[in-house]
């Protein structure tokens, strides 16, 4: 989609992000080893430049697109998106932070392993049904940033309610869906202990309701 030297800079930049502490850890998937970080441009640009420019891109170029095509079908309960705001996150998986955490946290007599993480509860973006109204979130685009050698058995999926339809993690993948009404499940990150594997991230982006 994006090509590998700009996948690369945008992998480079999530852990050069956690490097320097700028990001945070996950603590409701604290045995995870999954840290998060707002991309809000500004100030906080030249901590990820790229990563900012393809939030700013894709917001500005997507949404008109997809709201054509709405008109063009008479696309029913599908909402027009806002080209000029969107909400962009990063989440950045270390195995390393991983490990150390199951090794704290497992009883003495057990080996810490990636085994260890519960199985995650499928859900939509916003939340229950409840809370999409008070929500503007309605499209969410995730794009998977890891080496050339990450497959499945790495981990970092997702899993659809639905149908049980799995969607890997693989490097320069965009997954769309829709915020308010697809359940899914995010599966846990694995990786392993060769060079490349022990880092993966995920650059998402929030289109809201216009």
């Amino acid at each position: 989609v994006l090509g590998d030297e700009m996948i690369s800079e945008m992998l480079s930049e999530s852990s050069s992000m956690l490097a320097n502490d700028k990001m945070q850890r996950d603590i409701t998937r604290i045995a995870d080893g999954e840290f998060i970080a707002q991309i809000v441009g500004g100030e906080n640009y030249v901590l990820c430049p790229r990563l900012t420019e393809y939030v700013v891109s894709i917001t500005r170029h997507l949404p008109p697109l997809l709201n054509k095509e709405y008109d063009v079908i008479g696309a029913g309960d599908l909402p027009k998106l806002d080209s000029a705001a969107s909400m962009g996150s990063l989440r950045l998986y270390d195995r390393k932070t991983k490990l150390g955490t199951l090794s704290f946290l497992a009883n003495p007599e057990d080996a810490a392993s990636d085994d260890s993480v519960s199985e995650r509860p499928f859900g939509v973006v916003c939340g229950d049904s409840d809370g999409t109204e008070n929500d503007s979130r309605r499209l969410t685009a995730m794009l998977y940033l890891s080496s050339k050698e990450w497959d499945a058995s790495n981990g970092g999926g997702l899993t659809m309610e639905t149908d049980g339809q799995k969607v890997e993690a693989i490097r320069d993948r965009i997954v769309l869906l829709r915020s308010d009404v697809c359940s899914h499940r995010q599966e846990p990150w694995l990786g392993s202990d060769d060079s490349g594997l022990d880092q993966a991230s995920c650059a998402i982006v929030h289109f809201i309701q216009g």
